[in-house]
């Protein structure tokens, strides 16, 4: 995954149903065997 993970960081999240902010990405986790994303953390605001 190398760098491309890190773009997410400090995007902001909105759910896309009611427009609500949702706060900030602070860090992502991935399977670093499949590259894929396995969560996102997102602190309250």
């Amino acid at each position: 995954m190398g760098q491309k993970g890190m773009d997410f960081r400090h995007k902001e999240v909105i759910n896309i149903r009611d427009g609500k902010k949702l706060g900030y990405v602070q860090d992502v986790c991935a399977d670093l065997k499949t590259g894929n994303i396995t969560s996102i953390i997102v602190p309250r605001y």
